[in-house]
């Protein structure tokens, strides 16, 4: 956009065109560099300054964390039509599940860092809230919650811990790829054992 369009904007609107557009540029620094992603970097690659990159996103780490997130939106966006397809909803949650841990492999950013060697460390800083694994958990909540209400999961097990218990797995897959190192492997292991030992039998 022109300086002089930019110029005829009210206040608000140029502060959301502005947000966006660092989150735009923000999202190509962060597929290149990752985790290592700086305010410097993202500025340069907007176009403005340091100082309004940190006004807008709160400093480099609260950056980070939205980049996250909006990658995550659109892993989810992908998952959606996975998860609302046709066929059980068990094999439908193998699937995004499988998707989940090849697409995290094949984004280095995410890939940095879901398995990036010490699983503690990003976390205290880039989600200290816990809002990431906490968008994770509740996109995911509610298909195991359906699942619950239909008497599909072994008594015992409620919806939250199928949950945590999924997720471990593809975090396990993740941090150590000699468990499931083809994504015919990760199929089998989320098809095979994963999803069967949450599983009410017949």
């Amino acid at each position: 956009m022109a300086g002089a369009e930019r110029a005829r904007l009210p206040g608000n609107q140029r502060g959301r065109a502005t947000r966006e557009r660092i989150l735009l540029a923000g999202d190509r620094c962060f597929e290149r560099s990752g985790l290592s992603v700086t305010v410097d970097e993202v500025a340069a690659e907007a176009g403005i300054t340091r100082m309004t990159v940190h006004r807008h996103t709160g400093g480099r780490e609260q950056m980070v964390r939205h980049l996250v997130l909006r990658a995550s939106v659109r892993l989810a966006e992908t998952l959606t039509v996975v998860l609302e397809g046709d066929g059980p909803l068990e094999d439908r949650l193998v699937e995004a599940m499988v998707q989940t841990v090849t697409t995290i492999r094949a984004t280095p950013a995410l890939a940095q860092l879901f398995a990036g060697g010490d699983v503690t460390e990003p976390w205290p800083v880039i989600d200290p809230d816990d809002d990431v694994l906490a968008t994770v958990r509740d996109f995911y909540r509610p298909y195991l919650d359906q699942m619950a209400a239909r008497g599909r999961l072994r008594e015992g097990i409620d919806a939250g811990e199928a949950v945590a218990w999924l997720l471990a797995q593809a975090l396990l897959v993740l941090v150590v790829p000699e468990v499931a190192r083809s994504e015919a492997d990760v199929r089998r292991l989320f098809g095979q054992l994963a999803m069967p030992a949450l599983l009410r039998r017949p």
